[in-house]
């Protein structure tokens, strides 16, 4: 637990000093969290989405691909086309690898086949935050399933209350100047 504590704080801290300086993108890497939607939910309710972020929540409807409803109604596209889900970029891979990756969006990755995305790696880039995570698909049922999915992937750690108060701080502190 403390070094999950310390891991935030210094991620926030990484993320702080990157401010006005070089950019520095966020990486978590593992597959320490699972996500499962049995299909046939209220995809508006939180317990049908996966709130990776404040602007990334991933969920899917009775049937097409899934979308990010932080930042869009519904599913956009068909096949490999199509900018859903809004606000991430996709390559088959693991964030060890993530400078030769190419990024596109999630149907061009899959190229029209969600189903063959199951057992391989993958990274995800949540282009507002700026953040890479390692995430797998684990199941993708199909139209009579309801919209299920499930996959495993980085834990993004919530910022802690310790490194709010530090960004407040620096926030104030450079205000001043």
């Amino acid at each position: 637990m403390r070094t999950e504590k310390a891991f935030c704080a210094a991620s926030v801290i990484a993320a702080i000093l990157s401010v006005g300086t070089a950019h520095a993108s966020v990486v978590y890497s593992g597959l320490d969290f699972t996500y499962e939607y049995a299909g046939f939910g209220d995809i508006t309710s939180a317990d049908s989405q996966d709130r990776i972020t404040d602007n990334v929540w991933l969920t899917r409807d009775l049937n097409q691909g899934i979308f990010n409803i932080a930042q869009e109604d519904h599913f956009s596209g068909g096949g490999n086309e199509g900018p859903s889900p809004i606000g991430t970029l996709w390559a088959f891979g693991t964030t060890a690898d993530i400078d030769s990756l190419n990024f596109l969006s999630w149907g061009e990755t899959h190229g029209g086949n969600p189903q063959g995305m199951i057992g391989r790696n993958a990274v995800v880039y949540l282009e507002t935050d700026d953040i890479y995570i390692d995430l797998m698909f684990t199941a993708w049922g199909a139209r009579t399933a309801g919209g299920s999915f499930s996959y495993v992937r980085s834990v993004v750690p919530a910022p802690s209350s310790a490194g709010l108060l530090l960004v407040g701080s620096l926030a104030m502190t450079r205000r001043r100047r």
